[in-house]
């Protein structure tokens, strides 16, 4: 596709069973430059396979693993390695869903960053929905100043969240739902003079969709 002058070539090879699949692609790993109106050329130096297995209708297991070659701009000389794995239920009967995930990216050279994610949603009617989730990210973008003292620098930061949702039916293909969520965060100490020593959020929603 062409987005912003860029364009995004990617080419993927794959072969799916009736339990499991594998894919591999190339692509461009380096973003965009600022000349946003121009066509760049692509530059197939990128790579990436990916792997699922289904054992049983309500299970999904998948493990990726990528090489971008120099991703970003304003680290020119860094390559990055990226790793991902999830594990994933949904019991459609039950009303209930999760997924623990996991993923790496790795600077090469520089730091690996590695982050975990588990969440979880639970239908308790046809119209009521609890959900829950909970990350916890080691990021070293948290202070974009390179004349700040912590630019650069990794922090690890959890973030805990729950919600509810109620779904409305207009009609028989129109649904409207509302809900809302509140988030706190734990992390080190030393962010306390940019994030305060106890941040709290909290988000409404309305969502509109079409369907059954």
């Amino acid at each position: 596709g062409l987005m912003s002058g860029f364009v995004a070539v990617v080419s993927t090879i794959g072969y799916a069973a009736p339990r499991w699949q594998v894919e591999g692609s190339i692509f461009t790993g380096r973003e965009p430059d600022e000349a946003r109106w121009n066509i760049e050329k692509p530059r197939l130096d990128s790579w990436s396979v990916r792997a699922s297995w289904s054992p049983t209708p309500a299970w999904v297991v998948q493990a990726s693993h990528g090489f971008l070659k120099q991703p970003e701009t304003l680290h020119a000389e860094q390559d990055e390695r990226r790793t991902t794995a999830s594990v994933q239920y949904a019991d459609h009967r039950g009303g209930l869903s999760a997924m623990l995930a996991f993923s790496a990216k790795n600077r090469d050279p520089g730091p690996t960053m590695t982050a975990w994610l588990g969440e979880a949603n639970w239908a308790v009617s046809d119209y009521d929905n609890l959900f829950a989730r909970i990350e916890n990210v080691r990021n070293d973008e948290l202070f974009s100043d390179h004349g700040d003292p912590f630019h650069d620098r990794a922090f690890r930061v959890t973030k805990l969240q729950a919600g509810y949702a109620r779904r409305i039916p207009l009609s028989d293909s129109f649904h409207l739902a509302l809900g809302g969520s509140i988030a706190a965060f734990a992390k080190p100490d030393a962010l306390d003079a940019a994030y305060g020593r106890k941040p709290v959020g909290a988000t409404v929603f309305a969502r509109f969709s079409i369907g059954r």
